[in-house]
């Protein structure tokens, strides 16, 4: 027998409270913070980092193995270091806001991409999202005096970053949920 999120369970609390710490549930569901966002999407960028960085490794590597005697590492400018990451930076985020609605830094900090209705976005409109964020950053200080804690990709895409410390994504838009 499952539970809905919101029956409650023994402690008269919904299912869904269960997972998120005491201190904060008074904030799920709400627009997530400036502050909270920048953190995600540092922890986000650092991890396009770490994923550029193995990359360069394992290219170099691969030109070790190939021929070592004249090995040297690769040299890469600076402009293909740029496309490369603005390329795994939007796949990174497609992928996570049309499946859960977060990205790593998001999961860390507690905050997930929500269409209009509540519901994880479409692929089509994830990937928007993704270039919008990556090709207009400047959009996202639009949260510092928003009223509504909305950027200004947020505010064209009618989507909203709120805080969701629960493990499991709400349901895909166009589909309902079981």
């Amino acid at each position: 027998m499952s539970s809905s999120a919101h029956e409650p369970n023994d402690a008269g609390l919904p299912a869904w409270a269960s997972a998120v710490p005491p201190e904060a549930r008074e904030f799920q569901g709400h627009r997530a913070g400036f502050v909270t966002r920048l953190l995600a999407v540092g922890i986000d960028f650092a991890t396009v980092g770490v994923v550029l960085t193995a990359l360069y490794v394992g290219w170099a590597i691969v030109l070790f193995a190939v021929n070592p005697v004249s090995f040297s590492l690769p040299s890469i400018s600076f402009l293909a270091v740029l496309a490369i990451g603005a390329g795994v930076s939007w796949l990174t985020f497609t992928i996570a806001w049309a499946t859960t609605g977060r990205t790593l830094g998001g999961r860390v900090m507690g905050i997930r991409v929500v269409s209009y209705a509540g519901k994880v976005m479409r692929p089509v409109g994830a990937g928007l999202r993704a270039a919008f964020c990556l090709g207009f950053m400047p959009g996202l200080f639009w949260g510092i005096v928003s009223h509504e804690n909305r950027s200004l990709l947020d505010t064209v895409m009618r989507c909203s970053v709120i805080y969701d410390w629960t493990r499991r994504a709400p349901a895909r838009e166009g589909k309902t949920q079981r």
